[in-house]
């Protein structure tokens, strides 16, 4: 079965807005650290709760370290990152 990608993206979406602890308008073009404003910390617990999200270990890594930019790490990015892992798992 295929993996959707608007299934990952809500899942990341909901672990955003955990993290953040309040109701906004998540979109795949937020930049973590521009947009929502999101530092190391914030980062190790979004990767928490991607986890327990996707019921698997995901590491961040090599999300993190493929953007010469910082403010290139977006939610449309990790989830298309997220979703790739999973196909590979497959």
């Amino acid at each position: 079965m295929p993996i959707d990608r608007s299934k990952v993206e809500q899942k990341v979406k909901k672990a955003v807005l955990g993290i953040l602890g309040k109701k906004i308008d998540v979109k795949d073009s937020d930049s973590f650290v521009g947009a929502l404003g999101f530092n190391s910390l914030r980062m190790v617990s979004l990767s928490l709760a991607l986890e327990e999200e996707f019921g698997r270990p995901l590491l961040l890594n090599d999300w993190i370290s493929q953007c010469a930019d910082p403010h290139a790490l977006t939610v449309g990015s990790l989830a298309d990152y997220i979703r790739d892992l999973l196909i590979q798992d497959e």
